[in-house]
């Protein structure tokens, strides 16, 4: 695929399947929308569509809330099946949980049938139409640009600036892909390695988002006289610090350069990266 015009087609597709899967509450169906519509506002930047950018952006923080509640619920179920928390603590929490979900349920499927979404989709199938010469070379642009903020480590940085380079190696990964689909090959080699280190930050990310909900359950507990659970809940925020300081640092060593990290660090990197995914969704 060579033809600019076939790459939005392409985004089309998937923002549209990904929109119907959502629409009917499919296990990973808002996940995958997201990212689809992620990658459309990837690639309307770099290619100058800025409304389409903006407004890709909204839908995706629109509905973070609503991903976080379901990764959350997902990882609630796994440190109940380990043990982690009591029968009774893990079931009232769930109930909690569900019913925020549902509440859920209801926004998704209002964006997935939304006018924004359908304007979307109406734009993206205007820009497929459109000669656009230079989308390579601005394609290529932003992916130079956005590699750029990846060349530095993150060693010593704080979880907000470990939260914006998550963001910045899906940029990255997406804008390769995206050349990648037209013919140009010279950035492929990076994709690899910028997925594995999403995923880590991701891992990272997620437990570090799970552990907060955790601290407002615990809080909220001790306003309506929960102690048992309060107490629970505060156990248990202590037993996953060591997980979520180890993915953490794995995050930290793979966002350094391939060849300033020796192969047995990176193999550490790897054993460590994944001690989190018993306790993770991805």
């Amino acid at each position: 695929m060579r033809d600019p015009g076939e790459l939005w087609n392409l985004r089309v597709r998937s923002v549209d399947r990904a929109r119907k899967a959502a629409r009917r509450a499919e296990p990973e169906g808002l996940h995958d929308l997201r990212v689809a519509l992620r990658r459309v506002s990837a690639t309307a930047e770099a290619l100058g569509a800025k409304r389409v950018s903006r407004d890709a952006r909204d839908l995706v923080q629109s509905l973070s809330e609503d991903r976080q509640i379901q990764v959350d619920r997902q990882l609630l179920a796994r440190i109940g099946q380990l043990g982690y928390l009591s029968p009774d603590a893990a079931t009232a929490l769930a109930a909690r949980w569900e019913k925020l979900s549902e509440r859920g349920v209801r926004r998704i499927v209002r964006a997935a049938d939304g006018k924004t979404l359908r304007a979307l989709l109406k734009d993206m199938d205007r820009l497929a139409r459109r000669k656009a010469a230079d989308a390579v070379e601005r394609l290529e642009r932003a992916r130079v640009k956005a590699e750029a903020t990846l060349e530095n480590s993150l060693e010593g940085k704080d979880d907000d600036a470990l939260h914006r380079y998550r963001i910045a190696v899906k940029k990255a990964r997406y804008l390769a892909e995206d050349l990648a689909a037209l013919g140009v090959r010279r950035f492929t080699s990076s994709i690899e390695r910028e997925k594995e280190l999403q995923e880590t930050l991701g891992r990272w990310n997620d437990l570090r988002m799970f552990c907060r909900r955790l601290a407002e359950s615990r809080d909220e507990a001790e306003g309506r006289g929960a102690v048992l659970l309060a107490a629970e809940l505060e156990r248990l925020l202590t037993l996953l610090e060591p997980t979520i300081g180890a993915v953490r640092r794995a995050a930290v060593e793979a966002s350094k350069a391939p060849e300033v990290v020796p192969i047995e660090r990176k193999r550490a990197v790897r054993r460590v990266g994944r001690a989190g995914p018993a306790l993770s969704g991805r």
